[in-house]
C-alpha cells in the first residue's frame, strides 16, 4: 500500500498527548494479540496448524487496523481521525484532481502561513512543534484534493484582494529590512503604498478563515485523538 507523507506544525503539548494515545493504542494491540493467540491455542500447536493459526490472526489483526478498531502507531491513529474529520466537515466526497499548475506552485498558498492561525498583532504562533505522518495513499490524495477545492473560492478572492491592495506598508518595510538598510526609496514606496480600509481588512480575515489546509485537518485530527 502506497503512503503519502505530511509534515505538520502543531502545539508541542498536543504532540506529547498524542504520543500517550499511541502508547495506549499499542498496548491495546498487544493485549488483542495475546487474547487471539490464547483463543486459538497457539501454545499447544506445532507445524502447519500453528502456521495457519498465525496467518488467521494476522489477517484479522490487519482487518481491525484497517477499520480503525486497533491503532498502535501514530500513522494509524491519525489515519482514523483524519477520515472522521473529513466526514465531519463534509469533505469526504469525490473531488477532481488538482490542476498541474497548482501542484507545482512555489511558496505558501495565499491565505496560509502563521497569520492564518493567529492574527492578534505580533503574537507568535503556538504551533512550534513538528510532526511527520504518513497516510494511506488514497486517504492522502483525498485530503489534498478536498482542501484544495474547498479553499478554491476563497483563494481566488484573496488573489483579487492582493491585486487591489498589494502587500501593504508593513510587508514592504519587512522586505526592505531583509534586503539590508532601508533606503529613502524604500521609505517613499512604503509611504505611498495603498492602505486597505477597515472593511477590506475584515474581508481578508473572513476569506482567510475559509482557507482549509491539510495541516488544519491533521491538527483537528490530533485534537480528536487526544480529547
Amino acid at each position: 500500500m502506497s503512503l503519502m507523507p505530511f509534515v505538520v506544525a502543531l502545539e508541542p503539548d498536543d504532540l506529547s498527548a498524542l504520543t500517550e494515545v499511541v502508547k495506549a493504542g499499542r498496548k491495546a494491540e498487544l493485549e488483542w494479540l495475546n487474547s487471539a493467540r490464547e483463543a486459538h491455542g497457539t501454545r499447544f500447536m506445532r507445524g502447519k496448524a500453528l502456521s495457519q493459526a498465525r496467518a488467521e490472526i494476522r489477517v484479522e489483526f490487519r482487518r481491525l487496523r484497517e477499520r480503525g478498531k486497533l491503532a498502535g502507531t501514530r500513522d494509524l491513529v491519525l489515519a482514523r481521525e483524519v477520515r472522521a474529520e473529513l466526514k465531519r466537515r463534509g469533505m469526504d466526497q469525490e473531488y477532481d484532481p488538482i490542476p498541474a499548475e497548482a501542484i507545482g506552485a512555489p511558496g505558501r498558498r495565499v491565505g496560509t502561513g502563521p497569520r492564518h492561525y493567529q492574527r492578534l498583532g505580533d503574537e507568535k504562533t503556538s504551533l512550534t512543534g513538528r510532526m511527520y505522518v504518513k497516510l494511506p495513499g488514497a486517504l492522502g490524495e483525498q485530503l489534498v484534493r478536498s482542501c484544495h477545492w474547498t479553499s478554491a473560492p476563497a483563494v481566488t478572492a484573496l488573489w483579487e484582494w492582493q491585486t487591489l491592495w498589494g502587500d501593504g506598508p508593513e510587508v514592504l518595510f519587512r522586505e526592505a529590512e531583509r534586503r539590508g538598510a532601508v533606503t529613502i526609496l524604500d521609505l517613499w514606496s512604503i509611504a505611498t503604498a495603498p492602505r486597505p480600509t477597515a472593511d477590506a481588512i475584515l474581508r481578508k480575515a473572513q476569506l482567510q478563515d475559509k482557507v482549509v489546509t491539510t495541516g488544519d485537518i491533521i491538527r483537528a485530527a490530533v485534537k480528536r485523538a487526544i480529547r
